[in-house]
């Protein structure tokens, strides 16, 4: 059974909360914060309930040093007192959430449960790093890191996955969003249902609403039989859509109208269907932007922004480099023989030296790339040689094909509108893809389009 920490000072608090929780959770108890290291030292709880004023050693000062030892504790401070201040350290000192007395058993049984679910996840943070070498290590992906950002963002984890609302997860290219929609996935109610990914940056524009709410036979050339859509086959579950920015308007209408009414249509059928899922959507453009532009819709914003998760890229959390490449060389070291276990110190100060602009996935490649070329257990820093790849200039991108569409211009004003034009945007996509060494989706980026718009008038030139 799980099991709660009580701290408090008076023996009539303690005993209440005993009764209120004792069916659910085991339930043990510290009178002051010097026992309840103590209890925390030797007990493990999953969670705490610490009152702030207690004689000996108080609640702040309990947490600060609690945190110091049990980083993924999640600890919930509780006050007759209540005051901004205390509450603004409590929350900056790496507390779950702050209640005061007296407060509703049953938000207060919420408030444990999202604890619960917060100190499940970031009990995988150093999922394969803590263990030896010869420990037994599953092959499952897992959030890895300390650092206050991503022990913050595992608490806003827990917090929402209980919840039915719609998450938005907002991140650089490569820092985990799939990880995050999946982490949230197995701490909701839906854990057991299907979980399911639609990127839709990698389908065509014609396709999207086919892959997301099926079609009936006939209903277009090549439809030669009936297909059941992500919505339909989800239902029940969470549906994660990636990359949501590059959704084509038509598509949003009729995702909007899902998580209005719930309800939508397969193509070539009048026949209206219902369907139950939670949707979490990823994106790593501006929304909001987006919006203001008429390129993405405003309402549809509004709805899946409900929840929202922002993961901070790597050069914002460095202090978790050393526990993620552990982490890769546990799951990646023993592929090879003889195994390769570490890093050595100049490799790792010139890994952390990088920025990271490929975040997570990049620093993987480099360590799996690493890992087969080393010829030692240790990985040197020759062997983690960073495949650097310069950001588009988009300034110098502006300013060079500036001076080509002028001199292009001034050079026949003779040619058709639409001639010139054509032309221009073919220049255009070529120095896009030169500067981005051929990379189609920086390419785009740079243009300000989709992925899919930058074929289409690449397959058309």
């Amino acid at each position: 059974m799980t099991t709660l920490l009580i701290v408090d000072d008076e023996r009539a608090v303690r005993y209440a909360f005993e009764r209120t929780f004792g069916r659910e959770y085991t339930i043990k108890t510290a009178e002051n914060g010097e026992q309840a290291i103590r209890v925390i030292a030797e007990e493990e709880p999953d969670a705490v309930l610490m009152d702030i004023r207690m004689p000996k050693m108080d609640g702040l000062t309990a947490l600060k040093i609690i945190k110091k030892s049990h980083p993924h504790l999640p600890i919930i401070m509780v006050t007759a007192f209540a005051d901004s201040a205390s509450a603004m350290q409590a929350m900056k000192d790496g507390a779950f959430d702050y209640v005061a007395k007296p407060f509703d058993n049953d938000e207060l049984r919420s408030i444990i449960d999202k604890a619960l679910s917060a100190g499940k996840i970031q009990g995988k943070l150093h999922c394969g790093c803590g263990k030896s070498w010869g420990e037994e290590t599953d092959n499952e992906e897992c959030i890895v890191g300390s650092s206050p950002e991503i022990l913050n963002m595992c608490k806003k984890i827990g917090q929402v996955a209980g919840s039915d609302l719609p998450v938005l997860i907002t991140g650089e290219t490569g820092v985990g969003k799939e990880l995050t929609a999946r982490a949230i996935c197995q701490h909701s109610n839906r854990k057991d249902a299907p979980f399911m990914v639609v990127n839709c940056a990698s389908l065509p524009d014609e396709l999207v609403e086919s892959e997301l709410f099926g079609y009936e036979t006939g209903a277009f050339t090549g439809a030669v039989k009936q297909r059941i859509g992500r919505f339909e086959q989800c239902n029940g579950g969470t549906l994660f859509l990636d990359e949501i920015g590059e959704l084509p308007i038509a598509a949003q209408a009729k995702v909007l109208r899902v998580l209005q009414d719930g309800t939508f249509e397969r193509l070539g059928s009048n026949k209206q269907l219902s369907t139950d899922v939670r949707l979490i959507a990823a994106t790593n453009k501006n929304l909001d932007e987006m919006a203001a532009d008429g390129r993405f819709r405003a309402d549809l914003l509004h709805r899946i922004n409900v929840l929202t998760i922002i993961i901070p890229p790597l050069r914002q959390r460095i202090s978790d480099l050393s526990d993620l490449i552990l982490y890769f060389l546990s799951r990646y070291g023993r592929q090879v023989y003889p195994p390769v276990e570490g890093i050595s110190d100049k490799a790792l100060e010139q890994l952390a030296a990088y920025s990271w602009p490929g975040n997570i996935r990049e620093l993987e490649n480099t360590i799996r790339r690493g890992i087969v070329l080393t010829k030692s257990t240790i990985l040197s820093a020759e062997d983690c040689i960073i495949q650097q790849q310069a950001e588009p200039p988009e300034g110098n991108f502006k300013q060079v094909v500036g001076m080509q569409i002028d001199n292009l211009i001034k050079g026949d004003e003779s040619r058709p509108y639409r001639s010139l034009i054509s032309e221009v945007e073919q220049m255009l996509i070529k120095k896009a893809l030169d500067l981005c060494d051929g990379n189609q989706v920086q390419a785009a980026n740079l243009l300000g389009i989709n992925r899919m718009t930058l074929r289409k008038k690449l397959t058309s030139a």
